[in-house]
């Protein structure tokens, strides 16, 4: 059972299993403080839980959850209120918290495919001088998240990301490189990220010989592969 019509919940379409439901349809977008949306959310959450309780419970979560001294704004508040929702209903959840994601580059609300958008149409647009973020490539939590559901135990959460983290402006410069664009940016004075501990996901990748590529070059490696298209219908005009 699948909940939810965006990229997560399109990505484990092929792989639907009657013993699982996939809950893939909350809020997203971190800096929402619309009321309205968070209980669209509970709401749902609520009727699937009674339906279908009994089953592999699968929620997406935030990473920024793991990290104590990050800032709780109204999004994060509502997340966190969310597993324990699932954690008092659920006899075998499964949370995953994910950081910023990215697939496709295009038409999703996410920080990579903003970034995306801005350098290739030449829009000016803000990033803060000492942020972070971590990334996970979509069809990367797809195979761990199915791995997981066989070989990890319930009534988990777990934070998915590649362990390296990178500068946000370290990945405007990697869509500079591989669009062969100049970005026209404002570089804000701010700080603006938090650090991971993901050890037990390393080693159930490792043990369970997860076919991921995680290093220091997997941002690179992924956008090279997703914007390799574009970059040959440009050279065809």
């Amino acid at each position: 059972m699948i909940i939810g019509n965006g990229q997560l919940a399109k990505a484990f379409v092929p792989f639907e299993r009657e013993d699982v439901c996939y809950f893939a349809s909350g809020v997203s977008r971190s800096n929402c403080i619309d009321p309205m949306e968070f209980r669209r959310e509970r709401e749902l959450l609520q009727n699937a839980l009674k339906v279908h309780g009994n089953k592999k419970f699968v929620y997406f979560s935030s990473c920024a959850l793991s990290a104590p001294e990050y800032p709780r704004n109204s999004y994060y508040q509502h997340k966190q209120k969310m597993e324990d929702l699932i954690k008092n209903h659920s006899g075998c959840y499964y949370i995953f918290r994910i950081p910023q994601l990215f697939g496709c580059l295009k038409s999703h609300n996410t920080l990579i495919n903003f970034l995306y958008e801005c350098i290739l149409e030449q829009k000016k647009f803000e990033v803060y001088s000492d942020a972070y973020r971590y990334v996970i490539e979509l069809q990367d939590v797809r195979k761990i998240i199915t791995s997981y559901l066989d070989y990890g135990r319930c009534k988990t959460t777990l934070d998915i990301a590649n362990p390296y983290r990178y500068k946000v402006t370290s990945i405007v410069k990697i869509f500079e490189s591989l669009l062969d664009c100049k970005a026209d940016y404002d570089l804000v004075l701010k700080e603006d990220g938090y650090l991971l501990d993901l050890k037990q996901l390393e080693s159930f990748v490792e043990d369970n010989e997860v076919e991921v590529n995680f290093s220091r070059d997997y941002l690179f490696d992924k956008l090279k592969t997703a914007t390799e298209p574009l970059n040959k219908s440009r050279n065809q005009r």
